[in-house]
């Protein structure tokens, strides 16, 4: 693992990291440094909060919305994205490698954001603390780091572990918690996994306090603890976390719903990563290259057809008014031309992880509560079901959730197989189904990482 988790200037990389996402908190309006001392960072808590703020910067897990699109059956690929500069295409058409690029850049941004994490943990006894406010505050940040390392570790598992299907004692990629950078730890069980992610979850749910939805806060790690509880197959406490949520958000009206995909509104939105010209990595940039003009992906018909588009709500927003191939979910905000806010949870999800938990407890009569007030809140003059079976709930998840990097996912967690229209293929000898078994359906960990850690073989 030496390879991406090289050394840096830790003190200049938050600083000057702290300084580039200004607009995600006020107290960042302060004079850009070019170079600070590595005692800086540690000499008061106010400074310690900017490397915080600091780790946030290239906090690139946007790649989930790619992956758990195109490895699915979201998106299918534009006549344009072929040949020279083309884009996740062997991801896409099920033919990659441990080779390709973009599952080493993946795997080097993640865990390069895990090492900022622990430098800042490893190294906050040094903060001085004066005050009780400054013992609250720190204790606060130290919460955040812990929850951003849950997240970045679990979205990283999520690509490139193997499912739960598969059960507990199946193996993932290894779970860092020293900056070490001469470590080379191997694959882990998901049982010792989970156990590590849920004492950074349980840390962070512990110290966190306040609300933001632009920063970890206590109800981002609730929702990161119903997501992950689902996951886990704890149905119980993944019911109980999304309600906690579900109390709290309303759902988005007509006005709100089209304000999230232009970043005017909040509605719905418990956490999300800001976003601007100097991120290179957004949710924008995966269907359409700028550069070139070109359209990389289109909307699957598969998708689209299963949308009622005369009345979903949904379909205007997620698709394009006079191309509805356009995937359109992420057209730019109010304020900039294809820029958009990374929604990493919003409480649409929570109504379908409760949906979900409560129907694997046997509570049908909660679950289809669920997913029809979900479903009335954006289909007009929506039947109501009677009764709903897991696959509405996936069905409704695969429609809600399109291109925001769940369905790909979805489908391994519960074993299920990547099914394709044959209208969506790029040509005609592509695939249309991948088992759960089968050598594509299961993402590699980049060779150039095994190569120089020979313990993540096993």
């Amino acid at each position: 693992m030496k390879t991406i988790l090289y050394k840096i200037s830790i003190a200049v990389l938050l600083i000057t990291g702290a300084t580039s996402v200004q607009s995600c908190d006020s107290m960042l309006d302060i004079d850009p440094k070019d170079a600070v001392s590595d005692d800086y960072i540690y000499s008061s808590v106010k400074q310690f909060e900017y490397g915080v703020l600091g780790a946030y910067t290239q906090l690139n897990i946007d790649y989930n919305t790619l992956i758990g699109s195109v490895m699915a059956d979201d998106c299918q690929l534009a006549p344009g994205n072929a040949g020279v500069n083309s884009y996740a295409v062997n991801i896409n058409r099920w033919t990659f490698s441990a080779d390709d690029d973009i599952l080493q850049q993946i795997w080097i941004d993640y865990y390069h954001s895990v090492y900022k994490v622990n430098v800042l943990l490893e190294n906050m006894h040094r903060v001085p603390v004066t005050s009780e406010a400054d013992s609250q505050k720190l204790a606060e940040l130290k919460g955040e780091l812990h929850g951003l390392r849950a997240l970045v570790h679990f979205e990283l598992h999520r690509i490139f572990g193997q499912s739960e299907y598969l059960g507990m004692n199946a193996s993932t990629i290894p779970y860092k918690t020293k900056s070490d950078i001469f470590e080379k730890p191997g694959k882990q069980t998901l049982i010792d996994f989970y156990k590590q992610l849920w004492s950074d979850i349980n840390e962070a749910q512990e110290h966190l306090t306040t609300d933001s939805s632009i920063r970890l806060s206590h109800d981002a790690i609730i929702a990161l603890g119903a997501r992950v509880s689902l996951y886990g197959k704890d149905y119980d406490k993944a019911a109980q976390y999304a309600t906690e949520l579900i109390n709290k958000y309303p759902l988005a009206s007509a006005s709100e719903f089209e304000g999230i995909w232009e970043d005017t509104s909040n509605a719905e939105v418990i956490f999300k990563l800001k976003r601007n010209n100097d991120d290179n990595i957004r949710p924008n940039i995966f269907w359409y290259d700028f550069s070139s003009g070109k359209t990389l992906y289109y909307a699957s018909k598969k998708l689209r057809n299963q949308f009622d588009a005369d009345n979903d709500m949904r379909y205007e927003h997620y698709f394009g008014v006079e191309n509805d191939d356009v995937i359109s979910k992420y057209d730019g905000s109010a304020f900039n031309d294809r820029i958009n806010d990374y929604k990493v949870f919003r409480i649409s999800e929570m109504y379908l992880i409760r949906a979900e938990a409560s129907h694997k407890l046997g509570n049908i009569q909660g679950a289809t509560s669920d997913i029809n007030k979900l479903r009335e809140n954006r289909i007009k003059d929506v039947a109501k079901f009677n009764t709903v079976s897991l696959s509405d709930i996936l069905k409704e998840r695969f429609l809600e959730l399109s291109f925001e990097g769940h369905r790909y996912f979805d489908l391994k967690r519960l074993g299920l197989p990547l099914e394709r229209d044959k209208q969506d293929l790029a040509v005609d000898t592509d695939e249309l189904v991948v088992s759960p078994f089968a050598e594509y359906y299961q993402l590699p960990i980049p060779q150039k990482e095994i190569q120089a850690n020979p313990n993540l073989k096993y």
